[in-house]
Formats: structure tokens, sequence, C-alpha cells
């Protein structure tokens, strides 16, 4: 039997067809996996009932496209190809810039102001950071250090694709942050500027090419400079140590980092990079190792392996994104909610909370309020900017508001705002109402057209503005809906009221409130919030004397045949007199 060329290609294509099925089931050919977190498919359970509603097979389908033959290297050639025909990276965050440099994306957001998240916002964060500096300091000689980790897209702006350097630019989170630093005399260290400065005259790049954390190289640099910084922060003499630079030609993983995630087949070309190899003098009785605890992100993780900490510090405390706690993680998970932070802030000598420029927004993975909400007086008004906290925190929660916002053309501070506001009422309406009940209802009401508008009726036939008779019937709805809540709402009001009135109790509350680094509107609310709930308190406990009073006259009838012939010589009711005995009784108690 002759074969033509047809069928040489025929069984060639076939061939080709079956073979991934071969690799499948044989695993013969050893290929190199995916780089980066994937979830595969795992292999559905046959049912009956799967079958025929069409979910195994979907399922199956699924499971097959995950784990074909061959799978991750038709990926890394797909990949290859779009990258070298069109600068395009199938990685998740990854930019291509000029010169095949690597950026990811969510710096060129924060450069371009995209997830400024408000002056206001951002005040109050400084603010807080600044009490806890001064009382660290004052009360257990503790250094609370505010690091900005440098950003490659503020670092490299003309390396970025055309289209990001010509988008239009808005105050920065990092820009408006730099900005009020100096003024509240907040202690810091802006890696940015540094690096900004350093870019053009190091002998190697202070980003490398596909990385996108800083490089080995220049962490050296940072290394030393904040060694520096802490021991004339803290006028001691740490353990030295010395740098030797070594040449290779092949970069370490965390200078590829950026490169590995485009999953491509061939390795992109690179010039030698220099690494840094430390040696430690532990020798020394007279040197100190500071007790130091690291809040920071995977800027850290290269200064964390080069082993200072281990030799130069008095213990290796990281706490990665303020969540998993390190070293102790490598052993069995540990994570900070687990631990008693106030404990472990003060078994320290120096603090500090480094964050680069895309994780701004957040200002410390919420550190700085868990601190602040230790050591200030308990207040419930901070519900919806607690939401707001948690929403910066949820990086899929912050990116739907900041898509929101844009659609909606709104700033991004009022859209967090906005749905913060709602989430505290849908979740704890009682605290959103003892705050916001008034303006709730008015909401309510403003929004209901038949119920609006019946309003507006009503003011014309009373003779008073709209205004004023919708916040009549709001304050009418709130009080019948919720009595309890509305009694408090308008208890701490009234004690705003007082106090503003009051000359002297003002100047105290402000006085607390520079204390406290806190606005006095806020001081203000919290003071009166206190007061009120202290009396709501006393009007709970005299209530339940009260009904005590009630029973015992009702149980003993000398008591209540006395109380029977009052309440026909008053003309009143029998149970209304009994009430008025019962709080004649607890009144009496209270004088003495």
């Amino acid at each position: 039997m002759k074969f033509s060329v047809k069928h040489i290609l025929l069984f060639a294509l076939i061939a080709l067809l079956t073979l991934p099925v071969f690799q499948h089931g044989t695993k013969l050919f050893n290929i190199r996996p995916l780089d980066g977190d994937f979830i595969l498919s795992l292999r559905p359970q046959y049912t009956w009932k799967t079958w025929m509603n069409g979910t195994f097979q979907s399922q199956f389908n699924n499971y097959l496209e995950d784990h074909i033959g061959f799978r991750s290297f038709f990926v890394r050639l797909n990949n290859q190809l779009d990258f070298f025909l069109f600068k395009k990276a199938n990685a998740e965050g990854i930019v291509v810039g000029k010169n095949n440099m690597l950026f990811e994306y969510d710096y060129i957001r924060a450069l371009n102001g995209r997830d400024f998240i408000g002056k206001s916002t951002i005040d109050k964060k400084l603010l807080r950071l600044k009490f806890l500096q001064k009382h660290f300091k004052e009360n257990f000689d503790i250094d609370f250090l505010l690091i900005l980790e440098p950003s490659k897209a503020r670092t490299y702006p003309e390396y970025l694709p055309k289209h990001y350097q010509e988008m239009k630019k808005t105050m920065s989170n990092y820009e408006y942050i730099g900005s009020r630093l100096n003024d509240l005399e907040i202690k810091h260290l802006d890696l940015n500027r540094l690096f900004i400065n350093a870019k053009d005259t190091a002998s190697y790049p202070v980003y490398p090419l596909y990385g996108t954390h800083w490089s080995e190289f220049t962490m050296s640099f940072v290394a030393d400079t904040l060694i520096q910084f802490f021991e004339t922060m803290r006028n001691i003499n740490m353990p030295g140590y010395k740098i030797e630079m070594v040449i290779s030609d092949t970069l370490h993983p965390m200078d590829y980092d950026g490169g590995r995630t485009l999953n491509i087949l061939l390795k992109l070309p690179h010039q030698p990079m220099a690494y840094p190899v430390f040696t430690f003098d532990d020798n020394g009785n007279d040197k100190i190792r500071p007790m130091v605890l690291a809040v920071a992100d995977s800027y850290y993780w290269n200064f964390f392996n080069t082993r200072i900490p281990l030799h130069l510090f008095a213990n290796e405390a990281f706490w990665y994104f303020n969540a998993k706690v390190y070293p102790d993680f490598y052993y069995s998970e540990k994570w900070t909610k687990d631990l008693n932070l106030q404990n472990e802030v003060e078994k320290q000598n120096i603090i500090i909370l480094s964050i680069t420029e895309r994780f701004l927004y957040n200002m410390g993975w919420n550190f700085i309020d868990q601190l602040y909400d230790i050591y200030t007086p308990e207040y419930t008004g901070n519900l919806v900017y607690n939401y707001e906290n948690a929403i910066r925190l949820n990086a899929d929660w912050f990116n739907n508001v900041l898509q929101k916002a844009e659609k909606e053309k709104m700033s991004l501070e009022k859209a967090i705002y906005k749905e913060a506001y709602y989430q505290a009422f849908v979740n704890d309406p009682e605290t959103f109402l003892t705050w916001y009940g008034d303006d709730h209802f008015r909401s309510v009401i403003s929004n209901d057209k038949n119920w609006s508008s019946a309003v507006r009726t009503k003011a014309s036939e009373a003779g008073i503005t709209f205004e004023e008779q919708l916040t009549k019937d709001a304050e009418w709805v709130f009080e019948k809906e919720y009595p309890e809540i509305f009694k408090l709402n308008k208890l701490i009001a009234n004690y705003k009221t007082q106090i503003t009135k009051d000359s002297l109790w003002f100047a105290a509350v402000s006085e607390k409130a520079q204390k406290y680094f806190m606005p006095v509107e806020e001081m203000l609310n919290l003071d009166a919030e206190y007061i009120a709930r202290q009396e709501a308190s006393k009007s709970f406990d005299k209530e339940e004397r009260v009904q005590v009073y009630i029973q015992s006259i009702k149980e003993d009838p000398e008591w209540l045949e006395v109380v029977i012939k009052k309440a026909a010589e008053q003309g009143k009711s029998i149970e209304e007199m009994i009430r008025e005995d019962a709080i004649f009784m607890v009144d009496q108690e209270l004088k003495k």
C-alpha cells in the first residue's frame, strides 16, 4: 500500500490531535507548569441528576480544558506570540512599557490619582497617626515610623506606554500625604523621593526591568539608610555589617517577578545585575539590638530575606499586610487577628508602617485605626467611617466602588461614603439611626413622591416651609418606629447643645480633642454620647425599680387598699395611682 503526501499529513494531524490526550494520560513529557496562582477545575462527580441537567458535561469540559496534555506549553506559546507581536501581557495587572519594561497597573492608577480617597479622609488618618506617634513616644518610649515605599511608575514615568503618559492626572494619595507630613510633623521616611533622585546616578537600575519591586541592589542602600535612621532616632549603636556586591548574569527571582507572570516560552533578555552579600558582625557588648515590628507589604521581603532583622534586631516581627505573622507563619498559620494587639505593640522599641504607593488608598491595612481605637475613648459615631475602611481594605469591593464612581462621575471619596452609609444602615441599623436617624427618615420621605407630595400639602396648610414640615414628619416616624433610639438621639443632640453653649465646658472638650488629635465636632459627639448613654441607662434602671414597686403594691393588700382610696379621692384610675406611688418611692430612693 502506497502512502501519498495526503495520507502522511492526515496521520500527522491525527497524531497531533491525539498527542495531548496521550500526554494527559501518561505524563510522558515533563512540561513546565505555569507560574502564578491558578485554581484548576476538579474532576466532577457523575450523578444522574447532574447528567440530566447538563452541569456534569459543562464541568467535565472545564476539567478537560484545564488538565489537557501540553496545556501550559500552548498557553506559553500563545502568550509568547502576543508579547512578541503586540507587546501584550496576558497577565492580570501587568502593563508593558517602553523597552519592554514591566509595570503593575495599580501603580499607574495611583500615579494618575484615580484612587485618590480624598483630603478629609487622609487628614483623619494622618492625625490619628500623629496621636499614636506622640502617645507611644511619651508613654512607652516607642518610635512609630511611617515609610513611604517607592513606586516604579513614579520613578520611571517616561517608560510608561504613551496613552498612560498622556492621561489626565489629578491629585494622588502620595502627593497629598507628602504635602501634609511635614505640616503635621509626622516622623517619616520618603523612599519615593530618594529613588527618583537616585535613578540617574545609580550604578545599576533602582528597579529591575522585569521586576515589580525594588532591585536587591537598591534594597541594600535602603537597608543602610533605614539602619542609620534607626540609630539616629533611638540614639543607639546597632551591630555592624558589611556588603559585598556580586555581579550575576542570572536574575534572582524577585528581580524577575513581573516576567514570570507573563508565562511565556523564552526568558526575556536582560543585563547583568548586582546582588548584595551581607556579612554580619554579631560581636560587641555595647551594640543595641532594638525590638522592631514591621507592618508592611511585599517590598519588605527583600529586606527580611537579607537576615538583617535576625542579626540586627532583637526580633523578626513582620506582619504581612497586617494579616499574616512572620516568621511564625512558616511553621503554622498565625494571624494578627489572633494576637493581643496592645500587648504586642507595647513590647517594641520601633514600629514601622511601610507602604508602597499602590496601597496608600487604605493607609496601612487598618493598622492605624486599630491602634487608635485602643488608646482613645470608645465612640460609636465612627460607624460609617469603619465601613469606609472595610471598603478600602477589600480590593474587589474598592475596585467596584471606584468603577461606580467613574461611571457616575462622582468623586471616589463621595462614592465610598455613599456605599459605607448604606452598609452601616443595613448591617447595624440601631447604631446607624442613633447618629443619622433624622437624616435617614428625611431622605426616605423625600425619595417617596407620594409621601413628599403629602408633606408639601401639609406644609402649605400649616403655613410653614416644606423643610420644616419634612423635619417634623421625619421625627414623628423616627419616634414611632424606634422610640428608644429616638430618645437617645435627642439626648445626644441636647447635650451637644448644652456643651456648645457652655464656654468652659466647650473649652474642656476642645482641649480633649486636641489631646487625641481629633476634630472638635467628633469629640463633642463622643462626650455627648457618653453622658446621654449614662442618663439613658439610669432611666432604664429607674423604670425597672418602678416596676418592682408596682408589683410590691399589688401584692401587699394593705398598701393596695390605701392606694385604691387615694385613687378614688383624686379621681384617678387604680393603675394610674399605683404607678404614681411607685414613682414616688423610686424618687425617694434616688434622693438618698
